[in-house]
């Protein structure tokens, strides 16, 4: 039976002009999410802080506003109809194409800089990442498109073959960027979209077959990228060039034993890990509260995924179901994303922690894609 043809035979719930309790359970786990990643930014970053001449608290108050952005978006998407998303998913793509050209086009170095060898931000007064910007839309696209392409998705020329092309576009302006693993998040999480809504599993095994030499052309014209994933077959024969980083998580995760150094006690943020507070706060969780922490904050994302794909299982449109489906298949990717770098199961790349990483373009969007959650949940109503 096809992922589609599952999904229609599935209960669904009357719609209620307030959350279900599944959406009031995905709230409480989000809230406890924040709510730890703002103590966690505050201890991962402080030292990092004092480095740079700042106040030891200047990344968390730095969270605590992007956080209070956040759940006022996640308020207005809760109670504004995602079927709305629907009718604005091509704008919505548009202006995420545009704000990609604009971080590779000659002449807009001045608001799109050069930071560590990649242009990845643009800087318009407020500090906007446009590859995030781009999965959310990518989603909201994907499932509109889905719908209405529905009865052709079992065909590869008429159903699949266009959707290929508006995604390759997206995913090689993210390429040039360069940010290879938001390319790949984005393209994993319509392949989700697009399997749920009923394209042929076989078209898929076609397509990543097809793909993998690209992403392995990519991983060898870059050194860097090669370095990372050397490290990640061998960590101990390259600890000193690529193996680095996750020699250094590796120790962060293995000193933290059982229940851990003590909040605040870590060593290896003290200029020994590169972005604690972003890439490997992971790493530092670890460390600070043990096994015991970093398994809780495991299952939290567990339970984040379960109840998203509960919502997307009662929703009462099949656009609410590929909605909620993608933004689960977002937050689960990213999350296990992250936490698969930080020990070791997957090559070091750049992956925020949903709700608990620093950074305010992904905060933001992860709490506004929450509300849309919440929003299905309910049906659609206010």
């Amino acid at each position: 039976m096809s992922a589609s043809r599952l999904l229609s035979v599935l209960p669904m719930r009357p719609a209620s002009s307030r959350p279900s309790v599944t959406g009031r359970a995905l709230l409480a786990v989000t809230l406890s999410l924040v709510a730890f990643g703002l103590i966690s930014v505050y201890s991962a970053s402080s030292y990092v802080a004092q480095v740079q001449g700042l106040e030891d608290s200047h990344y968390l108050f730095q969270q605590v506003n992007r956080a209070g952005v956040g759940l006022v978006i996640l308020a207005v998407a809760s109670v504004l109809n995602y079927r709305l998303y629907q009718g604005l998913a091509w704008p919505l793509l548009g202006l995420t194409i545009l704000l990609l050209l604009a971080l590779v086009l000659p002449g807009t170095e001045a608001i799109a800089p050069r930071i560590n060898g990649a242009r990845r931000w643009l800087d318009v007064g407020l500090t906007v990442q446009p590859s995030e910007l781009a999965k959310i839309s990518v989603v909201l696209w994907t499932a509109a498109i889905a719908v209405k392409k529905q009865d052709r998705l079992h065909s590869f020329r008429y159903g699949l073959l266009p959707f290929l092309l508006v995604l390759g576009l997206v995913c090689l302006l993210v390429l040039l960027e360069p940010h290879f693993s938001a390319a790949v998040m984005i393209a994993a999480v319509a392949a989700t979209v697009l399997f749920t809504a009923g394209a042929r599993f076989g078209h898929f095994v076609m397509l990543g077959a097809a793909t993998l030499p690209v992403l392995w052309m990519q991983v060898m014209g870059s050194g860097y990228r090669m370095a990372r994933v050397t490290a990640f077959m061998n960590p101990d024969s390259t600890a000193a060039t690529g193996g680095y980083q996750l020699k250094q998580s590796l120790m962060a995760v293995g000193s933290g034993g059982m229940f851990g150094v003590g909040f605040g006690r870590s060593s290896l943020k003290m200029s020994y890990l590169p972005e604690p507070q972003n890439d490997f706060i992971f790493s530092i969780i670890a460390e600070e509260w043990g096994f015991v922490g970093a398994a809780a904050v495991i299952l939290l994302f567990l339970a984040w995924a379960l109840l998203g794909l509960r919502i997307s299982r009662a929703a009462p449109d099949l656009y609410g179901r590929l909605v909620a489906v993608g933004i689960t298949a977002l937050v689960a990717f990213a999350a296990f994303g992250h936490i698969g770098v930080a020990l070791g199961l997957l090559p070091t790349t750049g992956i925020n922690l949903p709700f608990i990483s620093a950074g305010g373009t992904n905060l933001i969007l992860m709490l506004g894609m929450t509300g849309i959650l919440l929003n299905v949940s309910k049906g659609g109503r206010a």
